[in-house]
């Protein structure tokens, strides 16, 4: 699935890259209009691009905030991010906020992922530091960002897992109980 996911984001031309994941589809706004803060993620190559999402929260007057780590191990937590790329230190897995900013709960996080599926299941890097925090922050609405080619039939699931509020792709949006709307 890693490798789907990267080879479909090789093949978009910049320009389609441009048009897409401009801002959440309106079918979205209500897991995320009470939200506060609202967590992101830095995209490594072949994830969905989250700079334009930020630039729509914030223009929402929404606080946006990103993953930060000590070590690869973790845990994660996220912190304060005011949106520019100068506010940002290396981390253990790229780009995070500096040290010194302040630490938050997000109340909506939109999160990559490796897979998915029709249940709302999520296939994550495997290092468990998404699954671990939304353990620990069961209240925070969870939202899969991907590419269609990441759909599985069906995501392996251990008894922690916690399904996703929804899943948004280039093409459709996925919500609990199989509910579409394709954009």
């Amino acid at each position: 699935m890693r490798a789907a996911r990267l080879a479909h984001w090789q093949a978009l031309p910049d320009s389609h890259r441009a048009l897409i994941f401009g801002r959440p589809p309106r079918i979205i706004l209500p897991l995320i209009e009470h939200a506060e803060t609202v967590g992101l993620y830095h995209a490594m190559p072949g994830e969905v691009p989250t700079a334009r999402y930020a630039d729509h929260m914030l223009d929402m007057g929404k606080m946006i905030a990103l993953p930060w780590t000590r070590s690869a191990e973790g845990p994660m937590i996220f912190r304060f991010w005011t949106g520019s790329e100068q506010t940002l230190e290396q981390g253990p897995w790229g780009p995070q906020p500096h040290a010194a900013m302040p630490q938050v709960v997000p109340g909506a996080l939109f999160m990559p992922l490796v897979a998915f599926d029709s249940a709302m299941g999520r296939l994550g890097q495997g290092g468990g530091h998404y699954d671990a925090w939304c353990a620990a922050n069961p209240d925070t609405r969870r939202i899969g960002l991907a590419w269609t080619v990441q759909q599985a039939e069906r995501v392996p699931a251990e008894p922690h897992d916690m399904p996703l509020d929804a899943v948004i792709t280039e093409q459709q949006v996925l919500l609990p109980h199989n509910e579409r709307e394709f954009s």
